[in-house]
C-alpha cells in the first residue's frame, strides 16, 4: 500500500516538473470608433515546451475576442540558428453580431532573441449597410 502511494505521488510530482511554456497577454485594448475598451491580461499555459492554448481576452454583450497561441520548435541539423528557433502562431478570433472573423500571425524567434511581440489587427464586421471596424491590439511575451 505504501509503495503504491509513493509511486503515485512520485508520478504526479514528475508530471508537474515538466517544462511549461507560458504566453502572457497584456495591455489589451479594443477600439471601436472613438471608444476604447481595456481587455483582461491573461496567461496561456502550454504543457511542455510545445503545444497550444486558447484564452478569452475580452467578452461583453456585443462581442467576444479570443486568442490562440501555438508554440513549436525546429529540429534542423544543418543550421544551428534555425535549430534554436521558436515558432509561434498567434490567432485572434472575434465574434460579433452573429458573425465570426479571425486573423493569424506567425512569428519566429531565433537564438537568444527577446521573445516579445506586439500584435494589432483590424476587424471589419458588416451587418447590412452598417459597417463596424474593431481594432484589437495587445503585447505578448513567451516565457
Amino acid at each position: 500500500m505504501f509503495r503504491t502511494l509513493l509511486l503515485a505521488t512520485l508520478g504526479i510530482f514528475a508530471i508537474n516538473l515538466q517544462a511549461q511554456t507560458i504566453f502572457r497577454i497584456s495591455n489589451v485594448t479594443i477600439t471601436e470608433k472613438d471608444q476604447v475598451t481595456q481587455g483582461t491580461d491573461v496567461t496561456a499555459n502550454i504543457r511542455g515546451a510545445e503545444g497550444s492554448d486558447r484564452v478569452v481576452i475580452h467578452a461583453n454583450q456585443e462581442y467576444t475576442v479570443t486568442a490562440w497561441v501555438k508554440v513549436s520548435t525546429h529540429n534542423v541539423k544543418r543550421s544551428s540558428v534555425k535549430n534554436s528557433a521558436v515558432n509561434a502562431i498567434f490567432e485572434l478570433d472575434l465574434k460579433a453580431a452573429g458573425k465570426k472573423d479571425g486573423r493569424r500571425v506567425e512569428k519566429i524567434f531565433y537564438g537568444d532573441q527577446e521573445r516579445k511581440t506586439h500584435i494589432k489587427e483590424v476587424f471589419t464586421i458588416k451587418h447590412g449597410i452598417h459597417v463596424r471596424t474593431i481594432t484589437v491590439e495587445y503585447d505578448g511575451s513567451l516565457e
